[in-house]
């Protein structure tokens, strides 16, 4: 696939880590509403074209910011999901929010992997988060190409972001964004590794996958 694209009281309790994140995610997207709305309003009180058109872009900005942030909320039940379609509505939501209008073409390259909807939704903010740093560090304002591949190796699950961007520097910053990947990681049980190359960087992550099936 090519991206230029209340329960019962009976119900077990959410864990304490995730019930946070909905309630943060919650507020922010609360939030996003609100800045929406107030933008749409303003537009609605301005005859200016000018000005019409600057408000219709930075609200459209922010619904395509707010989808990214939805489609990376931890989902809902217990059930297993299908990575490539989990990763799929990721990929389109980063494609509209800002990889578009740079030039950063995306390709999503997926194969038959189900996981834990909690699994899932990590190996997610791990690719999304990848495909972030790409964009800020590998490309300029010519645009460049990032593949997320995933591949089924039976008792292992490979996830591989690559980009064809300008190789960085012979010791990339541990920033924050690093930090946070790989704490994902090691709440997967894998391992993550970085490959710099003159043609780009590659990075893969390995997890090992379910014994659970789809619904």
């Amino acid at each position: 696939m090519q991206i230029d694209a209340i329960s019962s009281s009976k119900a077990s309790p959410e864990p304490q880590p995730l019930l946070l994140v909905n309630e943060i995610s919650h507020r922010v997207l609360n939030e996003y509403t609100h800045a929406i709305t107030t933008l749409a309003m303003a537009r609605a009180g301005v005859t200016d074209i000018t000005a019409r058109s600057a408000l219709a872009a930075a609200e459209g900005r922010l619904r395509a910011c707010a989808n990214v942030h939805r489609a990376l909320r931890p989902p809902p039940g217990g059930r297993p999901r299908d990575l490539g379609a989990y990763l799929e509505t990721v990929c389109v939501a980063l494609t509209c929010a800002s990889l578009r209008e740079r030039g950063v073409h995306l390709t999503l390259i997926p194969c038959d992997v189900s996981l834990a909807a909690d699994r899932c939704w990590r190996v997610a903010l791990i690719t999304a988060e990848l495909v972030h740093n790409a964009v800020r560090h590998a490309f300029d304002e010519g645009g460049g190409r990032i593949i997320v591949e995933v591949e089924n190796l039976g008792s292992t699950i490979l996830c591989r972001v690559r980009d064809n961007g300008r190789p960085p520097s012979p010791c990339p910053p541990q920033g924050s964004g690093r930090r946070i990947v790989e704490s994902l990681t090691q709440a997967l049980d894998g391992r993550i590794a970085w490959l710099f190359e003159p043609s780009g960087t590659t990075v893969v992550l390995r997890i090992p996958s379910d014994s659970t099936t789809l619904d």
